[in-house]
């Protein structure tokens, strides 16, 4: 892998991960092996303060109320407000979550940040862990542009995702050899970009860069899937123009 491939992260924690490690150096780093685009996520106040105040035209940022992460402390104004920033290019992660509070606790707060996003023509971010039937339901009532990030359930689930207008993000939890059928199902289905869900919390002992984790999960997912990384790349970038049309760069 090099500098040609131009490979994006298509779902980290810049921010979090800021809080233990500087970040200019593994950016700079990443760039050099050809990662050169990262659609972050925040999910504090403090991490979407980051977000604002940089301005390196490489690192987007989306903004959400995660279902299932106790730390997480935006509330539906802030959300209402981040929509309006020009650098914010989704509303999320956001979603279902099996593990989290009472189902209809979650719905409450999912469906007033997807009518959000299609206020101000954001695509979504979604977290979904189990729960892939009501997620299906509800979202098929919304016309949005939707990115599941790091989907591992079933493939019934990801047919059913895929009718939507979805694009999916592939993790190392796909590389797994129980989730074979699902990673040739994502990949036959052309909509796919890869991630790293890096955060400070995911940092394994003596890693100076986690960042270039991107590099293995398309590695091996090429690998497994029997695609090029000419192909990985080419599918990566149709994923990135449709998800991003909107942003003025």
């Amino acid at each position: 892998m090099d500098a040609a491939y131009n490979l994006t992260d298509g779902h980290c924690h810049l921010a979090n991960l800021s809080s233990l490690l500087p970040l200019e150096p593994l950016l700079a780093e990443a760039g050099r092996h050809g990662i050169n685009r990262w659609l972050s996520s925040a999910l504090t106040r403090a991490e979407a303060k980051f977000y604002l105040k940089q301005r390196r035209p490489e690192i987007r940022f989306s903004a959400g109320i995660h279902p299932n992460y106790d730390d997480c402390d935006l509330n539906l104004e802030d959300i209402a407000s981040l929509c309006a920033e020009p650098r914010i290019w989704a509303v999320g992660e956001i979603g279902l979550d099996r593990h989290g509070p009472p189902l209809p606790r979650q719905e409450a707060i999912f469906i007033p940040q997807l009518e959000l996003a299609a206020e101000h023509n954001l695509p979504v971010v979604l977290h979904i862990v189990g729960h892939q039937q009501r997620a299906y339901e509800i979202l098929k009532g919304f016309p949005l542009r939707l990115l599941v990030h790091g989907y591992a359930g079933s493939v019934e689930g990801f047919r059913l995702l895929s009718r939507l207008d979805s694009w999916f993000t592939l993790s190392e939890r796909i590389l797994k050899p129980d989730k074979q059928a699902l990673l040739r199902e994502m990949v036959a289905h052309g909509r796919y970009l890869a991630e790293t869900d890096i955060t400070r919390y995911y940092l394994q002992p003596g890693e100076s860069n986690p960042l270039l984790r991107l590099l293995e999960v398309v590695k091996r997912a090429c690998e497994l899937a029997k695609i090029t990384k000419a192909e990985f790349t080419a599918a990566q970038d149709r994923a990135v123009a449709a998800l991003t049309e909107h942003l003025d760069d």
